[in-house]
Parts: structure tokens; sequence; C-alpha cells
């Protein structure tokens, strides 16, 4: 097993990576927790049907709490869980339940399970600790990791939220193997946005084993590329929890693909969206003389090796460039782009809402 450190003061935790079984897991969880009065267990319904490892777990995790209440809860499976409605269906499920400010919950699930029980914990009862299992490549690399929890609105993705940090993850690569080959390839995108952002060593794995990885191979390379994606996003919330400077760099092709996301109806899975955004942003900055023209391509050919998409242009249209308007990242009448100058050397700079649609839409017109 893998162990990464996450370090922030007075809220460190690990993240635990590997192919563990379940009852190391549920210690593991339950001893990071620590003395409770009750565990709120939320899956991801979709996980629970399709996963014999859950019922397992939830056993496991009766066993590790002994005396302890253990109740398993269901949520809708994916981003349909992330809604206000859906949270108040959890919490006030909670409360009928009797769980008080002693009690925790356990996030099992992908990203948006590890988004709606880490926001759910951050506002029930004012607070409780919380833990993630997370069973998604995606979630494994990037939602389970930096206390950044939250649900979407209408209007955009991630809307209201807040910064909760976990007690414990423990990232089981079990439950890859009945993970559908569409959302582990997705979940890659999270990795190559780390390799170029802050580790260009991540691409000497992903570049010779991109058509592995795309199959779906789970193998001792791609826990080498969960464990290092980790890693970096560990290294930037440590020294930034709540994106005060250096987190920002994590935004790398969210900006766009969170609009092209919402605007897909979230047909368009989160690593989908984040490769095309991440195209956009390379797209934008070779525009604007920030990025090199031979790195644009080069991620281009790295992310369709993967299997992900980077059509970005024909996805785009003005209705779609209006969702960005609402973006947690802009501010007056700019947008703050995190740009890739180097493999490993990024550069924000803020882009005008005027100059972004000329921009953007220019793209797409050349398509």
């Amino acid at each position: 097993m893998i162990v990464i450190p996450v370090r922030i003061p007075d809220r460190a935790y690990n993240v635990h990576i590997g192919n563990v079984d379940v009852e190391e897991t549920a210690r593991l969880i339950v001893e990071a927790l620590g003395s409770t009065t009750g565990i709120a267990v939320l899956v991801d319904g979709t996980l629970g049907q399709r996963s014999p490892r859950v019922p397992a777990l939830i056993a496991a995790f009766e066993k590790a709490a002994s005396g302890v209440q253990v109740r398993r809860f269901d949520l809708l499976g994916g981003e349909a869980s992330k809604t206000l409605s859906q949270l108040e269906r959890t919490t006030e499920w909670m409360a009928s339940q009797g769980f008080d400010r002693g009690s925790a919950i356990i996030g099992v699930g992908g990203g948006a399970t590890g988004d709606h029980s880490g926001f759910a914990a951050s506002i029930y009862l004012r607070g409780i600790r919380f833990a993630l299992c997370p069973t998604t490549l995606l979630a494994m690399v990037d939602a389970s990791v930096g206390g950044k929890t939250a649900v979407d609105l209408p209007s955009g993705k991630n809307l209201v939220g807040a910064f909760h940090q976990p007690r414990c993850v423990v990232a089981d690569l079990n439950f890859l193997q009945t993970l559908p080959r569409r959302e582990r390839v997705a979940g890659l995108a999270e990795v190559v946005k780390c390799a170029y952002i802050a580790d260009d060593s991540l691409l000497g794995i992903l570049e010779p084993r991109a058509a592995s990885l795309a199959a779906g191979d789970i193998d001792d390379d791609l826990a080498t590329a969960i464990a290092a994606a980790v890693r970096v996003k560990a290294d930037v919330v440590t020294e930034d929890e709540r994106e005060a400077g250096r987190r920002a760099i994590l935004n790398f092709g969210h900006t766009v693909g969170h609009a092209l996301e919402a605007a897909s109806g979230y047909d368009l899975l989160h690593g989908e969206a984040v490769s095309l955004g991440m195209m956009a942003a390379l797209s934008l900055g070779a525009s604007l003389g920030v990025t090199p023209p031979a790195l644009h391509a080069h991620a281009g050919r790295l992310l369709s090796s993967l299997g992900l998409p980077i059509d970005f242009e024909r996805r785009l249209n003005a209705q779609t460039i209006a969702r960005i308007d609402v973006d947690k990242k802009r501010r007056g009448g700019a947008v703050r782009f995190v740009f890739v100058t180097a493999p490993g050397v990024t550069e924000m700079r803020d882009v005008s809402l005027d100059d972004l649609r000329t921009r953007l839409l220019g793209l797409s017109a050349e398509r």
C-alpha cells in the first residue's frame, strides 16, 4: 500500500492507495475518525447495484466500529446527487436516524458522492467528521483530496460548497475492476492535468502505456500514476488550502471544462470535460503567445491516445461560453486562466470575458 500524507496544519490526514481488502479499509477509516456515536455511510446508488464489495465493506465498517450505529444510505448515482434538494434529503435522513454531533460520514463512490458526502458533513449540525473511500479513478486522483466539497446549481457546477477536510482517504484499486471503461478513461484526464501543471515525469508513465491505460488495464503503472497525481495535489493543497494562491493551478482545464460539462446536461463525464477544457486552455494560450504550439499539439496526441476527447471547438457556442460568466474563478469582468508554458510549468493570467468570448468563438469558427 502507498501512503501519501496531506500535511495541512491541524487537519492533516493520509491517503492510502492499493489493493486493500475491505477489513483493512474499514479499520483505517474507523481509526482515523476516532470515537464516534454513529456512522452514516453514503453510497453511490449505481455503485451499490454494481459492486459486490459494497455490502462486504458495510459489514466491515459495522465490525470495525463495534457497538456504534452504522447506517447505509444510497445516493442518486453520479452528478444527480449534487443538488441542494438531494443534500436536504440526506441530512433529513440523518436527522431521522438520530445522528448527532459525535457522528461521522463515510462517502463510498465517485467524485460526486465524495462532494455530496463532504458538503453534508460540513453543514450537518454545523460540521461533523467524514472520511472517503473513492471508487473511481477520477475520485482517487482528484475529488477525494483537498477538502473541496460542493453541489451544483442550475446555472453552473460546484457553485455552493465549503472547504472541509476528510479524516482519511482509502483508495481501494479493487473497485476499478467493475468500473466501466469510459469512466476509467475519463479519470486519466486529471492525471494528465497533474503532469502538465506540476510533474512532467508523469508523462514518462502515461505516454508509453497509453494504449493499455486506455484499454483499462489495472496494474502497477496505473497505481504509480495515481500516486504521483495524488502527491501533486497533496503538495499543492498543503501549501494553499483555500485557493488563495498556488492551488489555482489545479483549475487547469476546468474553466471551459465546467461550462461544457454543464451545457451537456452532464452527459459529458467530468474527466472528458476536463480533457476538452485543457485543449481549450492550451489553444487559448497558443493564441495569446503563452503556450508553445508544439506543447498544444503534444497534449492533443497524448489525450487522444488515452481515448479522451479533444474536439472542444465543435462543442463551443455563445450559450456555452456564457456559462463562464458565473464561474467561481471570475473576478469582475475577467476570468483567471491557468496556462501551461512548458510541461510542469504554469502561468496564471486574467483574461477579460470579452476577449475570452472573441478568442474561443474564433477558435470554434476556424474549425
